[in-house]
């Protein structure tokens, strides 16, 4: 596969971070800089081990650090707004989760265990079903981390804290905490489904993927079965309520309306981060089950932003790099935030980081031509 084109993504990116939104293809400094986009910043530079995107991407959760939280925007002032547990701290924490593992440097794993250690106790807090998603991989990842590194983490640490609140910070069982999250996710699916409706919620909406995606990483880790059921059922009513056979396309919910349990579906505005999350979510499902048809569906999403959808519309600007903010009912919306870009490179990069071997035990080689590598 083809290293994706990065032109974009440093053009919106200065030494405080990645800029939110853009004016076409030029970063709106008026809009300021959030975290969320930051830390799934953080996530892309790892995997394409960018040394110094990483380092600013860091940085950046590094000041975003609040009392209790990560507070998420950061105005054209450069002054912070809006400290939570919301998304933004599940998205935070599975940054710095990947931050220890894929670490260019032992400075940058350090800061990140350092971070993630230091909020990881307000997970209970946690009530956004996404948040508690990305949270199950970021605990996930967490506790495959050296426990070598750990040790230099506590020596560190010495001369910052007391040894009592150092005991406070090791503490934590990264594997029990990710239990309980996934069962309440399962408690939710319960609470939400019927046998037309086997979803998390009464209405399907933003991130679409994320929700069984984390199910299929607890699975791997856990292999409790009812895990594995519920992430297959769920993602598995999703694929057949999102496509389109008619136009052999993915048509995903758009944000005006969203899809309610009613069957009532919003055609417009479809936004990228949809179709990324069900690659991300299909390719993790193949990785856990080995069924073919889950890289089927990974490859129908990725098309998506190369034409395959409602519109026939390339949602990928060749020149740019940049990926278009959604398919609005009257064409394309021209600008490009990070969060479309964003979307786009994750789900490349879940393709990419799915071993060879397993890719090519289906017989799916992604030849030129593909979306996969394009």
């Amino acid at each position: 596969m083809n290293k994706p084109k990065l032109d974009h993504l440093y053009r919106m990116t200065d030494m405080v971070g990645i800029a939110e939104h853009c004016l076409i293809a030029t970063p709106d400094l008026r809009e300021g800089y959030c975290v969320d986009d930051n830390a799934r910043a953080l996530q892309v530079a790892l995997r394409l081990k960018e040394e110094k995107l990483v380092d600013i991407y860091l940085k950046f959760l590094v000041s975003a650090a609040g009392k209790y939280s990560y507070k998420n925007d950061l105005n054209q002032n450069l002054v912070w707004e809006n400290e939570s547990i919301g998304e933004n701290f599940g998205r935070a924490m599975a940054g710095l989760a990947d931050t220890i593992k894929l670490g260019l440097r032992d400075d940058q794993k350090l800061t990140g265990m350092f971070l993630f250690d230091q909020y990881v106790k307000y997970i209970e807090k946690v009530e956004s079903l996404r948040s508690k998603a990305w949270l199950i991989y970021g605990l996930l990842v967490r506790d495959q981390c050296s426990s070598k590194l750990g040790s230099v983490l506590e020596n560190y640490i010495k001369v910052k804290i007391s040894k009592k609140k150092i005991g406070q910070m090791s503490k934590y069982d990264f594997k029990k905490m990710a239990i309980i999250l996934s069962d309440e996710l399962i408690t939710s699916y319960e609470k939400n489904s019927d046998i037309s409706w086997r979803w998390f919620e009464d209405k399907i909406t933003y991130d679409i993927g994320r929700l069984p995606w984390a199910l299929f990483w607890a699975y791997s880790v856990f292999g409790n079965i009812k895990y594995l059921n519920i992430a297959k059922e769920s993602l598995d009513l999703l694929l057949e309520q999102i496509y389109d056979k008619k136009l052999d396309c993915f048509s995903f919910p758009g944000y005006r309306g969203w899809f309610e349990k009613n069957g009532k579906k919003a055609l417009f505005v479809q936004q990228p981060i949809e179709a990324g999350s069900v690659v991300e979510a299909c390719t993790e499902a193949f990785s856990v089950t080995k069924e073919k048809k889950y890289l089927d569906w990974a490859q129908k999403a990725l098309d998506w932003y190369h034409g395959r959808n409602i519109l026939g519309a390339r949602m990928v600007d060749q020149n740019t790099g940049g990926v278009y903010d959604g398919l609005e009912e009257k064409g394309i919306n021209l600008n490009q935030g990070a969060e479309s870009l964003l979307s786009y490179l994750l789900a490349r990069l879940s393709v990419q980081f799915m071993p060879r071997k397993a890719r090519q035990s289906v017989g799916v080689s992604f030849n030129k031509g593909s979306s996969f590598v394009q």
